[in-house]
This record gives structure tokens, C-alpha cells and sequence, in this order.
């Protein structure tokens, strides 16, 4: 009892983070075969793979109890006196449930010789008492058409992989799904090698307490362990002989011993130190292909563009693109994606070493890495070399220990039972980091040749201006003189830009270089910028421009730089016992606490070229005069060797030296300490003019910038959190004013949330009924600061706070023969007629309500606009300075909340049973809904229209019932009927803070509101001859007013951002019946197949087959066409019906993999804990076997994946006809109507081989 209990009291205050329990327990009863009677204190024996995994004695009434077992299949062997050694096998363990095996024993014949072990193959119950997931075990895994998690999960029902490529859980938003591998929530990549999959639970209900931070389902994988036997596994696949695809992986994986202790000390040997590795490495040329293909430019006119891309215009003066021309002839169509080609590589490792029989300690590490070119549809026409490319890698690692307390031993298992029994604790430490990339292959950190076309001499000149009109000056020499009729200087200009392409963007430096060669062949010179890009030339850090607004040309794309780092750190900490009752308690409890570090930093590499001359030479910018009462002073007068004025007047360069900015001074530091001369061979000085375009890429570097420089006041070339400016990883915090003050350095921290937990659960057994109850407790912390009033972000007066303004000061007279209305309270913000001088109020808020003067209810604050001295609101601050400052800003205050969760399964006899809960789940806000760094407020005015996300925003909750019956219907077939409700409240939705100050913004709030209510069937087959089938069937309703954050961003466009009403959700695949069948021959004795000339043709062969139909999500139909190909097509469309009022067509697929096994016997195989024989597996995997063409998206006037209905409108005509070449323009048109993303993939065929040895 006192080890119980100082148990609990450990476990409740180690911390932990974001693991979950990922074990799993099995009990049950031992009875005499013949009476019936309960067998006391037999010997229970546990092993998986040949590792003993624990054990027991039965009590006085022959239970036994085995827990803290990781999924996967066991044997159990039951020992006692003078009764035969029984073996279970095959018993299939899963995470969060128990797993009932009763054993049947019996006695030694009277003078009989004593047997060996009986060994008998558990089965797998139809009805399990204590189960409601979904699991697949590796043996399952093996045999599926499939290997993506969504497509596993979307065997079950009322799981739908979406038209996006995301998994809801019975109508549940696509980010509300969790991936867990080994019990921990996964970040970055879930990607696990197949041979290296235990087993995959899908769960979607009946939420156990200790899962959190998810409001659809569960993915939780379970990795293979170490094993007792020496098993290794090879495996490669291929479609590279029947597509252009090139999909090819190969995969290695490896169990086995380390350690064995007491080696051959039969029941004392056991396994002290085991592994298990697994590797693989994936290649694909075109990984997502396009049903029926996508166009690209033929190569020779791709080169003759790209060589020669700007041309005369065929209709007039001027220029224009060359790819203006472009028609069907010139375009083939290709069945892989050019330039699509993306790999990734897995490796994970996994040590158990147990020092004892009732202690473990498991060390895990994974890594993935993968990289693609990011295959863009816009660019695929005439441009698909210019890509750019990412790379992500993934770092898994935990460390777990855990304790079995309690056990009884030889000497005291006939003692009483304690209070407490069985008892267990679980510890566990864990980190996570993953890495991503994406960049110019061509560059990579080199930042300055993303947008280096060449080099551009200009030859400055001074400007002079012929001045007929009298002026005063005070000349150099002091004298103050009359001139007219001179030459007065004014400033400088261009006499000739000359242009030496450089070879860092050859394709887009061919548009400057064509028309250097036009002017030369022209015979004139190129004097100014301008000049060169109204002819379509490209300065540096330019890119062209679009054909038609269809398609990008070459050499655009792949001009920026991003790199980012998600790191997580957590602990976690779990405890169980069993409380000893009438009917035993099995008492579960746990803590997380975790902490996620957000880090992410961006450069627009291309434009830095544009920022350079912006912030080069600005100090000297002005000539060195000045004019005061009509006298200009300053000047340098032209005097010939007699004194006598000649004609000009000239000035020197002012030098300003607090207008230079650091990239100036920096970069002038540089060229002066070199020895650097200008363009005409003069060093450079203080006052010299730097022509950034002249020099070379190597001369320039980013810390010869200052962060205020990069953020440009807004119109930023950097973006970062948890970097430096400098793209250089920081690991600490940093205070408000370090970016408001600190200009040079600007620094922002990364984002941090905090989320932890405690979870309390009980489950218990009360005679058939088994009862699951459960509260867990979440805290999550966005551990950022937030505007305090969304409405201003600057501090303003409170109505209560206007009775201390003293007189004379700002606003003293506002309540001069005014008294403010009773109805109005004292904390409502206040609004006057002018910020800077208020002379009247006009208004009042509070929170999102607002008022008059008189304090009448305002339906729209614009009115309060209207009233004021400009066209915008004027709240009245409390300073005019309108700067931000830390009184604006508050600490997020974290959020507390208590989620119960209720199961239980009842069987109303041996061939049916009743199961339901009732579940409160929650889940913290998206990044990007949540997180707003001081930045976006810094700068929001200068970035109109852009998003902020809601630093106050709160976890959503969904509250979920279900209602289940199951039934078998023979000795081997089932069927379940489920009914359920889930509500969701305070979802994620895109709002307008409309009349906010200084400016209205977009924002996120906790508003959006939904409901689905399913019915769903489920029908199962098990292993009835050769044929095992289960078929599922969901009727499903989901309804809400947004199926994502950023679903009212029409409304919002549109003026109506108020108007939200219930309508079918994205995720409403109104019907969807999926079936599972598998058709196997078996071998040696069982075989029961055909012989074909003497042979067992089909021995150890089979298939296995998912067929999946379903209803087509909703979409919103329009009444009037829009160029829908168009970049930035702006028209509105006009409603037709409701908002998702059509639906797509009806989806239809079937996967299939067929198979056959060989067995090769090994020769002279002595050890036993090898395979005697190895096994050689070739299999055949095709997606989409009938190649269906299934449509994912459709246009909203048309209807149709292909046609928008635009060319074909007066509207397109119109349009048409007005384009270069009207036949170009609807070939490519057409086209870009054929876009890959609106269709399913087209049919996938793999030939594959697998060997284990």
C-alpha cells in the first residue's frame, strides 16, 4: 500500500510534455477445461518476438493481470503443478485497451507422458469489450494498395481524405487531426518506414483522457520493437517499367539481440538489450502526377524564347514578349510533370534494455530528410526550369523508463492481495526539431546573385539648365554678384548606361541584353532605367512580367530565400494501478507540460538590388546651396583668368552625414578601404556617387545592412522570428522595445507557446458493464504579447477617466455642457471629432459594440467616420505621438480547460453489445491564426491587406456524443450501427476590426460555429475460407458557418463580413462506402487452390483491394463567368443559390496489390532464433486500378473541372480580341484550363519485391 501510493504521488509531480500512454493490458481468467473451477497462483508468462515482456500469478479466482505492454502481438504461457503448458499466440495488444484472454488448461494423464506446451492461435473476438479504434497490424500494413496515413486512416468510417489531400474525422476541420508515433505528437514529418510499422491505430472516438490538443481524431503508429529472433527485411519498388513516373524506393530493416542474459537458463533467459532499425530512400520523378498529363513549351521554341525573349510588337511600335506568339503547335503534352522530381529518406533506430524483469529503458531516434523542386502549375508552360527547390529534415528522439511496481514473487504470491496491485509508472523525455529550406539551387546563400542580371555602368554627368532670369548669388569668393542669362546646375543625368550580362541569371539577363542589341543595331544609346524597362529589359532584381497574366515567362521564380526551425522539448510522466474493490479500478493519471520554439526567417534575395540604390548615396542627394531672402549661397561661379563671369554656376554635393544610412556607410567603408574607383577612375570618397549596379555580387554582404534598413519601413526584405536580421538562429527572448528602439538590430524572439496538462482517468468493470471515466485538464499559454483593445493600437481614454484630464490640457473642455449619456459605462473607449485638437464626442465603444454621442446603439461605426475631421475614425488617445508603446500590449492570458470524457461498453449478451461516450475536446489555434509578432504591428499601416493574426485567440472546443450497437451475425461476420453528434464552438474564423486605429485590418476570432451528425454502418467479414472483407458505410451532415479560418474572406471582400449562416461544409461527402476485401490462398496443407500442371500456381498468392465511393463535396455555384486562369482576376461573381448550395460528381477508386510468396529453405539453419528459410515476396501495387477520372474541384459558373465558361462569354470575346494575338491567347487559355490540381491522380502501377531473411 505505501508503494502504491508513493507511486501516485511521483507520478503527479513529474512534469511531462506532449507524449501520450501509448500502452496497452491484458487480463483475464485461468480455469480447469473440464470443472470450470478458477486456478489459483498459476504461472502467467509474456513474451513478444521471444523477449519476455512480464508476467504474473493468478489470484485466488484464477484472474491475472499483465499491463504496461506496447502494442503489438504477444504470447502468453500459462504454467501450473500438474496441468499441461498452455500457449496463447498470436494475441494482437492495443494501445489504451485491455485485451481479455481466458485460458482453458488441462490436466496430466495419470502415468502419461508430460506433454510439450499446447499451443493454440489466439483469434481475433468480433466483439471486443474494451476497444474503439481502428487497428492494423504490420501483417495488415503489408498486405494494403496504400501506404499514406490519410489513405489508412480513410479505410475506417467516417474518416474522409479530402479533395485538399487532409483526413477529417466524421466532418471535423482537416487541421483538428493528430499524428502520434510511439505515443508522442509528431512534428514535422510522420513518414516511418513501412517495416518499421508495428501497428496504426485510428481513433476517433471514445477519446481516452490522457489524449489532448486535437478536435477531430487520432493517427497514432507504433514502432516495431526489439526481438528475441534475428529477423532482417530488403525491399524495392518500381513503376520505372511502366510510367514515365520513376517512382522507385528501397527499404532495409533489422531486429534482434544485443544482450542475452542466462543465456540458454530456459524460463531465465531473457533479452537485456535488443534493437530494431529500419531505413529506407524514395525517388520519384514525378511524385503527385496529373490525370491525362500537362502541357509545357516543345524545347526548341523553349530555347529560341528563352535566347531571344523580347521581340517587336507585330501590331505596332514597341515591344512585347515573344511568348505572345506562342500557339498549340508549339506545346506538347507530357504525362510526368517537367522538372517535378522530389526524394526523401528515412532512418530510425529504436534500444530496449532491461536491466531487470520489471524495468525498461528505451532509447529512440528517427531522421528524415526530403527534398523537391516545388513544381508550380503557373510556371509549367514556358518556365518550368526555374523552380525553386526545399529541403525538410526531421529529428525524433525519447528516452523511456519504465517501472512495474508491486510484483508478486514465488514467496508471496499466495499472500492476500493489497489495496492496491499491478502498478506502474512511465517516464519519458523527448525532443523534436525540424528544418526546412527553400532556395535558388543555383545560389543557395548567396543572396546578392538571386537578382544580379549583369553589370549596368552608368556615365553621370552634371545637368545644366540655361537661366535667362536675374538671381543674387554670394560666389565662392564671398562677393555677392547679379547673373543672367547662365547655365545653372541642377543635377545629374545618364549620358550612356552600358550593360555587361552577367552569367548568374542567363535567361533573365537575355531580356536586357535584346534590347542593348536592338539600340545598338539601332544605332542609339540607352541613357536611363526607365528607358530600359518600357522596352521590357530588366534591371537588377527585376523579373519579367507575365504572358496574358496566364503564365510566368523565363526567369521568373526561385528569387527568395527561407529557412525555418520548429524545435519542441517535453516530459512526460504517467502512473497506473489498480484499485482492489468489489470491482477492481484500473486508476490512471498523468502530467504534460511541453514547450515549442517557432522559428522561421525570410529574404527577398532577388529585390535587394531594388533596396540598394534606394539606400546608397541618400546622404548626398542635395547640391550644397541654400536661399535665403532671394540670395542663393554656395555656389561655384565660372570665372576666366581675368576674373570675368563666363557662363555656368555649379554646386558641390552636400554631404548629410545623418541622412546616410548603414548600408551607405558600410558599403563606402568597403570601397574606400579597397582602393576602389568609379566608373571613371577615381577613388571613391565621402561625397562620391556609388553606382550600385556597376559593382559585383561579391562586394556586397548582409550585415552591411542594418535591420531598419532591411524592414524599409515596412516594405520589408526580411521577415523573421527567432532568427537575427542576419538569417542567424537567437535562443533567447527579447523585450517589446528591442525591435521598437533597437533599430540596427531589430530582434524578435521566436514564438513559444507553452501547453500542458493533467489527466485523471478511471475505468472499471461492474459485472458486463465496463465503464471508462475521465476528466483531463488543459492549459495552453501562447506566451506572447497582444493588444489590449483590437480597436487601437495606441492608448486611449476611458469615459471614466475623462473627469481627470486636467484644465487647459488636451480634451479638458470635451465635457463642457456635455454629460456623458447613462447607458454609456465608465471603461467604454471614447471618440471625438479630431485627435489632435477634440473639441466634441461623437461616440463610444465597448468591446465590438459601439455607440453615439447620445448613446444610442450603432449598427456600423463608419457613421462615427463620417462625423469626425477626417475620413477616418478618431479615437481619442491619450498622447498624439503614435508610437507604439508597451501600455498598448498585454500578456496572453493563458487558458484553462476542464474536458470530461465518458465511455462505456455493455454487451447485452455473448453476440451483441452497446457502446457510447460522450467526449469535450479542445485544441490551441494554428500558428498562423495566433501568432503576430511586434513587426506586423510596427509596420501594419504601410502592409494594408494584409492579415494579423489574434494574439489573444482561444483553443477551440468540440463536445462529441456516439451511440453504437454491434451484432454478430454468424461465427465469423459482424455489424456495427453508430449514430453521433459532434458540436463545435468558438472555431477559428476570419473577421474584419472594422474603424480600427490607425487603420481597419483583418483578423481571426474564436466565432465560427458547427455541427455534423453521421450515421454510419460497418460490416465486417473475417477470414471466412480465403476471403476477408470489411465495408463500411457513412451517411454524414456537416453544416457551420466557415469550413476553415479564412472561409468568410468573400463575405469580408464583399462587404458583408456580419453575415454568417449554416451551410454544408468542405468536408460534407454527403455518402461514403469504402470496402477492405482481401482474397488469399494459403500454402503447404491448406492450400485449396488449382494445380496447374502439377503446380500450386497460386500458393501464398493473393490480393487485396480498397474500393472507395463517395458523394462529391460541396461547392459554391456563380451565375456570371470570370477569367478564372487570370493572374489577380478581381471581378465578383454573383451567387447562384446558396453558398455550397451544388456538388461535385461522385469519386470512385480502387487500389490494388496482388502478391505471391516464395520459400527458400535454408541449409544446415541450426540456431533457432533465425528464420530457417527465407521468404522472397514480389507484388504488384496499383492506384486507382481502373484509372478513373475523379474530379476534386470544379468551376463555380460552369460546373465542369476544364471550362470556366470566360472564352465563350461576351465578356472573354471581348477580351480576347483585344490581346496581342487573339488565336495565342485562347490556345493558352485552354490550357491553363487544364489544371491537375482539379483531378485525382491518374492510375499508379508499382512492381515491388520483398525479402526477409
Amino acid at each position: 500500500m505505501k508503494k502504491a501510493l508513493t507511486v501516485l504521488f511521483a507520478c503527479f509531480f513529474v512534469t511531462s510534455v506532449y507524449s501520450q500512454s501509448n500502452f496497452g493490458k491484458i487480463q483475464g481468467k485461468v480455469i480447469d477445461a473440464k470443472t470450470k473451477a478458477p486456478i489459483a497462483y498459476a504461472t502467467i508468462l509474456l513474451e513478444r518476438d521471444g523477449i519476455r515482456k512480464g508476467g504474473a500469478y493468478t489470484d485466488d479466482n484464477g484472474k491475472y493481470v499483465i499491463n504496461a505492454l506496447d502494442p503489438g502481438d504477444y504470447s502468453i504461457t500459462v504454467k501450473y503443478l500438474d496441468y499441461n503448458d498452455q500457449k496463447i499466440t498470436g494475441v494482437q495488444v492495443t494501445s489504451n485497451s485491455t485485451k481479455f484472454v481466458n485460458i482453458e488448461m488441462s490436466q496430466e494423464e495419470a502415468g502419461g507422458e508430460k506433454l510439450g506446451p499446447i499451443v493454440i492461435r489466439a483469434g481475433k473476438p468480433l466483439i471486443e469489450k474494451d476497444k474503439n479504434t481502428t487497428t492494423l497490424s504490420s501483417k495488415d500494413l503489408a498486405k494494403l494498395p496504400t501506404r499514406g496515413l490519410g489513405a489508412i486512416a480513410a479505410t475506417s468510417s467516417g474518416v474522409n481524405q479530402t479533395n485538399g489531400g487532409g483526413i477529417s474525422f466524421l466532418g471535423s476541420r482537416t487541421d483538428g487531426t493528430a499524428y502520434f508515433v510511439d505515443g508522442v505528437r509528431v512534428v514535422g514529418s510522420s513518414n516511418v518506414p513501412q517495416s518499421a510499422q508495428g501497428q496504426i491505430d485510428v481513433i476517433q472516438s471514445g477519446i481516452p483522457a490522457q489524449y489532448g490538443d486535437f478536435t477531430g481524431g487520432a493517427i497514432s503508429i507504433t514502432t516495431k520493437g526489439p526481438s528475441r529472433y534475428i529477423n532482417r527485411s530488403f525491399e524495392l519498388i518500381s513503376s520505372s517499367p511502366f510510367d514515365p513516373y520513376h517512382y522507385n524506393q528501397a527499404e532495409f530493416s533489422a531486429v534482434g539481440p544485443l544482450w542475452v542474459k542466462n543465456k540458454g537458463g530456459g524460463d531465465k533467459e531473457y533479452v537485456a538489450l535488443g534493437y530494431q532499425l529500419a531505413t529506407n530512400f524514395n525517388f520519384a520523378a514525378d511524385g503527385s502526377p496529373a490525370f491525362g498529363g500537362t502541357y509545357a513549351v516543345n524545347d526548341d521554341k523553349l530555347e529560341e524564347i528563352e535566347e531571344s525573349p523580347i521581340i517587336d510588337n507585330p501590331n505596332g511600335t514597341g515591344f512585347v514578349y515573344r511568348s505572345l506568339l506562342l500557339n498549340q503547335s508549339d506545346l506538347e503534352l507530357h504525362k510526368a510533370r517537367k522538372n517535378a522530381a522530389r526524394y526523401f529518406g528515412n532512418f530510425q533506430g529504436k534500444l530496449e534494455f532491461q536491466p531487470n524483469k520489471n524495468s525498461s529503458i528505451t532509447a529512440f531516434g528517427s531522421f528524415n530528410q526530403g527534398g523537391s523542386n516545388n513544381w508550380n502549375f503557373n510556371q509549367s508552360l514556358i518556365n518550368y526550369n526555374e523552380f525553386s527547390y526545399s529541403t525538410n529534415q526531421t529529428l525524433r528522439t525519447y528516452l523511456k523508463f519504465t517501472q512495474r511496481l508491486g510484483s508478486t514473487s514465488e514467496d508471496d504470491k499466495e499472500k492476500e492481495k493489497s489495496l492496491f496491485s499491478d502498478a506502474f509508472y512511465n517516464v519519458r523525455l523527448d525532443y523534436q526539431s525540424s528544418w526546412a529550406e527553400t532556395e535558388n539551387l543555383n545560389h543557395g546563400t548567396d543572396f546578392f546573385n538571386y537578382g544580379h542580371i549583369g553589370n549596368f555602368t552608368s556615365y553621370r554627368t552634371p545637368a545644366y539648365v540655361y537661366n535667362n532670369e536675374a538671381q543674387l548669388f554670394v560666389d565662392q569668393n564671398g562677393d555677392t554678384v547679379r547673373r543672367q542669362g547662365y547655365f545653372n546646375l541642377e543635377g545629374f543625368r545618364n549620358s550612356e548606361i552600358t550593360f555587361d550580362a552577367s552569367d548568374n541569371n542567363e535567361l533573365r539577363a537575355n531580356y536586357t541584353q535584346n534590347i542593348f542589341d536592338f539600340a545598338s543595331t539601332a544605332g542609339f544609346d540607352i541613357t536611363s532605367e526607365q528607358q530600359i524597362q518600357n522596352s521590357l529589359g530588366l534591371l537588377n532584381g527585376f523579373t519579367p512580367t507575365t504572358t496574358y497574366s496566364l503564365w510566368t515567362n523565363p526567369g521568373t521564380g526561385a528569387t527568395g530565400y527561407g529557412k525555418s526551425q520548429n524545435e519542441r522539448i517535453a516530459a512526460y510522466a504517467q502512473g497506473e494501478a489498480i484499485l482492489n474493490l468489489e470491482n477492481p479500478h484500473d486508476l490512471q493519471f498523468g502530467m504534460y507540460f511541453e514547450q515549442t520554439f517557432f522559428s522561421g526567417w525570410n529574404v527577398a534575395a532577388a529585390s535587394l538590388w531594388q533596396l540598394m540604390p534606394q539606400l546608397a548615396n541618400s546622404h548626398i542627394s542635395n547640391l550644397d546651396r541654400t536661399e535665403e531672402n532671394g540670395i542663393i549661397y554656395g555656389g561655384n561661379h565660372s570665372y576666366d583668368e581675368f576674373g570675368t563671369f563666363t557662363d555656368t554656376v555649379s554646386y558641390n554635393i552636400r554631404v548629410d552625414k545623418d541622412q546616410q544610412k548603414t548600408f551607405d556607410r558600410n558599403l563606402r567603408n568597403k570601397l574606400i578601404a579597397s582602393g576602389a574607383t568609379d566608373v571613371y577612375g577615381n577613388p571613391y570618397t565621402e561625397s562620391t556617387f556609388i553606382d550600385v549596379n556597376s559593382l559585383d555580387p561579391s562586394t556586397f554582404s548582409l550585415d552591411m545592412f542594418s535591420a531598419d534598413d532591411l524592414w524599409n519601413n515596412g516594405n520589408g526584405f526580411v521577415s523573421y522570428f527567432g532568427y537575427d536580421y542576419l538569417g542567424n538562429r537567437t535562443r533567447r527572448n527579447f523585450s517589446f522595445t528591442d525591435f521598437t528602439q533597437d533599430r540596427e538590430n531589430r530582434s524578435l524572439g521566436s514564438f513559444a507557446p507553452i501547453y500542458n496538462a493533467i489527466w485523471l482517468q478511471d475505468k472499471f468493470q461492474f459485472k458486463d458493464l465496463i465503464l471508462r471515466l475521465g476528466v483531463r485538464v488543459e492549459r495552453y499559454d501562447a506566451n506572447q504579447v497582444g493588444l489590449k483593445d483590437p480597436y487601437s493600437f495606441y492608448p486611449t481614454y476611458s469615459v471614466g477617466e475623462l473627469s481627470s484630464i486636467e484644465q487647459g490640457q488636451r480634451g479638458s473642455s470635451l465635457l463642457n455642457g456635455y454629460s456623458v449619456p447613462g447607458t454609456i459605462g465608465d471603461d467604454y473607449v471614447v471618440y471625438v471629432d479630431d485627435i489632435e485638437s477634440p473639441n466634441k464626442i461623437l461616440g463610444y465603444r465597448d468591446g465590438n459594440t459601439w455607440y453615439d454621442a447620445n448613446g444610442a446603439e450603432l449598427a456600423n461605426p463608419d457613421l462615427l467616420a463620417q462625423e469626425g475631421s477626417s475620413d477616418r475614425i478618431q479615437p481619442f488617445l491619450t498622447t498624439t505621438d503614435e508610437e507604439l508603446v508597451p501600455e498598448s500590449f498585454q500578456d496572453y492570458d493563458p487558458v484553462i480547460n476542464v474536458l470530461p470524457r465518458i465511455w462505456f461498453s455493455f454487451p447485452i449478451n455473448s453476440e451483441a453489445q452497446l457502446f457510447a461516450n460522450y467526449d469535450v475536446l479542445a485544441q490551441r489555434p494554428a500558428n498562423g491564426n495566433i501568432f503576430v509578432p511586434i513587426s506586423t504591428y510596427n509596420f501594419l499601416e504601410v502592409n494594408q491587406g494584409s492579415v494579423v493574426g489574434n494574439a489573444q485567440l482561444a483553443p477551440r472546443i468540440t463536445t462529441a456524443y456516439e451511440f453504437g450497437f454491434k451484432q454478430t451475425l454468424s461465427r465469423n461476420s459482424a455489424l456495427s450501427l453508430i449514430a453521433s453528434y459532434r458540436e463545435t464552438r468558438g472555431d477559428y474564423a476570419l473577421i474584419r476590426v472594422n474603424q480600427a486605429y490607425p487603420i481597419s485590418y483583418n483578423s481571426y476570432e474564436n466565432l465560427d460555429f458547427s455541427t455534423t451528425k453521421s450515421l454510419r454502418a460497418e460490416y465486417e467479414l473475417r477470414g471466412s475460407g480465403r476471403t476477408s472483407l470489411r465495408i463500411n458505410y457513412t451517411l454524414l451532415f456537416a453544416d457551420g458557418t466557415g469550413s476553415n479560418a479564412n472561409s468568410s474572406a468573400a463575405l469580408i471582400q464583399a462587404g458583408q463580413p456580419n453575415l454568417r449562416s449554416l451551410y454544408p461544409l468542405d468536408v460534407d461527402s454527403r455518402h461514403q462506402l469504402t470496402a477492405l476485401f482481401d482474397y488469399r490462398f494459403k500454402g503447404g496443407t491448406e492450400y485449396a487452390g488449382p494445380v496447374w500442371f502439377g503446380k500450386r500456381v497460386f500458393e501464398n498468392a493473393g490480393g487485396n483491394f480498397i474500393i472507395n465511393s463517395q458523394s462529391g463535396q460541396p461547392y459554391t455555384a456563380y451565375l456570371n463567368p470570370v477569367p478564372s486562369a487570370s493572374f489577380g482576376a478581381a471581378t465578383r461573381q454573383q451567387l447562384d443559390g446558396n453558398p455550397s448550395g451544388s456538388r461535385l460528381p461522385w469519386q470512385f477508386k480502387v487500389d490494388a496489390n496482388l502478391s505471391k510468396d516464395f520459400n527458400i529453405k535454408k541449409k544446415n539453419m541450426k540456431d533457432k532464433y533465425r528464420s530457417p528459410s527465407t521468404r522472397v515476396q514480389v507484388f504488384l501495387w496499383v492506384q486507382n486500378l481502373l484509372n478513373n477520372r475523379n474530379v476534386r474541384s470544379v468551376y463555380g459558373f460552369t460546373g465542369l473541372p476544364d471550362n470556366d465558361g470566360w472564352l465563350s462569354s461576351p465578356q472573354g470575346i471581348q477580351d480576347a480580341e483585344t490581346q496581342v494575338n487573339t488565336q495565342s491567347y485562347l490556345d493558352l487559355y485552354n490550357v491553363k484550363m487544364n489544371n491537375p490540381y482539379r483531378f485525382a491522380t491518374p492510375r499508379l502501377t508499382r512492381l515491388g519485391v520483398r525479402v526477409y531473411f
